[in-house]
């Protein structure tokens, strides 16, 4: 059989995979700091899950505008975009659903009140330090949206003095980019603020050759932080995103888009303020956070001028931390105990009358610890979590692991499993369209236990890192929507849905000037024998940068989707989406100190391909853009 240029780049990535430690980093990986391991800066060294961490070099590397597309370079994560920009985007972590994925954005829990999941088509954020993703169930650090892991996105600080940074940026499809930032490195703190505009006039995403269905994204932030004296600290964020977006529907309910004049207008604020105290008490090092979170998700739904729908729901958060490390001998200890209480309120208007319309509180408390032991070449973790709902029986998730480390080797052997909840959302549990759909106040949390073996791996004198993960995960208590009843409903599945496979990550600095870096995974996720749909079997991810002086760079990626399963809802039968690759690239040139020009390429072999069934993709496009930065 000849080998298909699909079977190549699987390979390569394989070999030639996406390091843990990111793109160019000068410092080898047991100097990275982790958040998503143990609520609490961890050196990856002393981590005993998978977890990967995007820089900004990485990140400018991959060269997208949304986070989704950079995300496909971390193993194990299927992007689902239904369609065009603005669309539905969700992300998928080693077959879990989209919202067992809990996504934080400076510390925020930023899902959607409602679903309880994050739509990745609004975030198109400029100026980050790091992404993180931890995956795996998660649920005893992070509660029950992280049944099958956690994506954390930082956004970049100032370091020193003044710094000042404009993005302008035009190009295919009507597309306009503009950012802009400035901050400041102050004697005890940092203040920093940034706002963004995206606008496309998009394409006709039902593919019948009608209008185009655009797409705008407003966004603005703020992170400042203050060192009071003698340890204590007080830290905020704020993030507003405010986003317009055209679409088709299917007004004849036969499975198939018709070009309609429907549209959602939407508004997102995360917000968060934390104050915390780092101080000693003998040999015993102690480090206190008392934090405070608020998210308020707006979304308006319109058929022309007409508003059909309003859905506002409201998420507050507060929590305790206390950590403490201390040596005994050659030992090391970690302990962590939080204090957890939320609260979503929501509300949805469908007009006067409207059986829809309902106003909903769902709350709960929580309390966790983590432990850590280190000694040697030996690392042991554990973490438990008992978490109290008003409407669910109690919960009780649990995470452990052991890392050994083989110096001589300079690899690192990994052990680790876990069990995690997933709480039903307010839709599923109360419906939302009562002609068509309504609600189970019956259901049942869902529940995954899952176990992970990884090898990591040191090479060429710390300019290289691989790692290789066996995972595999069972889920109970599946919710799923029963069409085969009118209206439908939500339902908890009798059997049990099974995941496994094999993910791969390296990276290498092969010289001062190129480095190279990807990632691969074969995946299985069935259910009573058959493949879960939007779950491609095969994914791989591979990015080339190259540096040849000061004036000139360059990058290139390939991100391939292996065939999947889908719904056709006009037959209600299963189709087979094609595998397809996306090759994207950057070429920049830096005029002056502080000035750079570049030009952007997406999809650059103009695939036609589909991540969603029925819902058409932008083909080929091109993109120039003027960068200045100072400080």
């Amino acid at each position: 059989m000849p080998v298909t240029f699909h079977s190549r780049l699987l390979c390569a990535t394989a070999l030639l995979a996406v390091p843990a430690t990111a793109l160019a980093q000068e410092t080898r990986a047991e100097e990275t700091i982790y958040v998503t391991a143990a609520r609490t800066p961890l050196a990856s060294e002393d981590a005993t899950a998978s977890i990967s961490v995007l820089d900004t070099t990485m990140i400018e590397a991959r060269s997208g505008v949304f986070i989704a597309d950079i995300l496909r370079a971390i193993p194990g994560l299927a992007v689902s975009r239904s369609g065009t920009a603005g669309a539905l985007t969700q992300i998928r972590a080693r077959g879990s659903e989209a919202n067992h994925v809990l996504v934080l954005i400076d510390g925020i829990e930023a899902a959607s009140p409602f679903t309880g999941e994050a739509d990745f088509a609004h975030y198109a954020f400029d100026y980050l330090a790091s992404i993180e993703v931890a995956r795996g169930e998660q649920s005893a650090l992070w509660g029950a949206d992280a049944i099958g892991g956690v994506i954390s996105l930082r956004s970049a600080l100032p370091e020193q003095g003044r710094e000042a940074a404009l993005r302008l940026e035009a190009g295919s499809f009507g597309t306009t980019r503009l950012s802009a930032r400035l901050g400041k490195a102050l004697e005890r703190g940092y203040l920093a603020a940034g706002v963004g505009v995206f606008e496309t006039d998009g394409i006709d995403v039902s593919g019948l050759g009608g209008e185009r269905d655009g797409y705008s994204n407003r966004s603005a932030n703020l992170q400042a932080g203050h060192e009071l004296g003698d340890g204590l600290r007080v830290e905020a964020a704020l993030r507003w995103v405010g986003y317009d977006t055209a679409s088709d529907s299917d007004t004849d309910y036969d499975g198939r888009l018709d070009n309609t004049g429907d549209s959602r207008r939407g508004d997102q604020v995360l917000a968060r303020a934390a104050l915390s105290l780092d101080h000693e008490v003998g040999e015993l090092a102690l480090a206190h956070e008392f934090a405070m979170q608020f998210t308020d998700d707006v979304s308006r739904s319109f058929d022309g001028a007409s508003r059909t729908a309003l859905s506002q729901g409201q998420r507050s958060q507060t929590h305790y931390q206390l950590t403490g490390r201390w040596s005994a001998g050659a030992i090391e200890h970690r302990l962590t105990g939080l204090v957890e209480y939320e609260q979503d309120e929501t509300s949805n208007d469908a007009g006067p009358g409207s059986l829809a319309n309902q106003r909903q509180n769902l709350s709960s408390a929580a309390f966790a610890f983590d432990y850590g032991l280190g000694r040697g070449p030996l690392d042991l973790t554990a973490s438990a979590r008992h978490e109290s709902n008003q409407r669910f029986e109690d919960a009780l998730t649990w995470r452990a692991g052991l890392a050994w480390s083989f110096d001589s080797l300079d690899g690192r052997l990994r052990l680790s499993g876990g069990e995690g909840v997933k709480n039903p959302g307010v839709f599923e549990l109360f419906g939302y369209f009562p002609a068509y759909f309504i609600g189970n106040p019956d259901l049942k949390p869902e529940r995954s236990r899952g176990w992970e073996l990884g090898w990591e791996q040191v090479f060429a004198g710390g300019r290289g890192h691989a790692s290789a993960v066996w995972f595999r995960s069972e889920l109970t208590d599946e919710i799923y929507t029963d069409f085969g009843v009118f209206p439908a409903t939500a339902r908890n599945a009798s059997s049990q849905s099974d995941r496994s496979g094999l993910e791969f990550e390296a990276g290498w600095d092969v010289t001062d000037r190129f480095a190279v870096f990807g990632s691969a995974t074969l995946m299985d996720s069935e259910q009573d024998g058959a493949a879960e749909i939007r779950r491609p079997e095969r994914l791989a991810s591979l990015t080339l940068d190259w540096h040849p002086d000061a004036s000139w760079s360059a990058s290139m990626t390939f991100d391939h989707t292996g065939e999947q399963l889908d719904t056709d809802f006009g037959t209600f039968q299963d189709v087979t989406l094609d595998a397809y690759t996306l090759v994207g690239g950057q070429l920049r040139w830096q005029a002056r100190e502080g000035v750079e020009l570049y030009l952007r390429g997406q999809n650059l072999l103009d695939e036609d391909y589909q991540d969603v069934f029925g819902y058409h993709t932008p083909g080929r496009a091109l993109y120039l853009g003027l960068r200045l930065r100072h400080g």
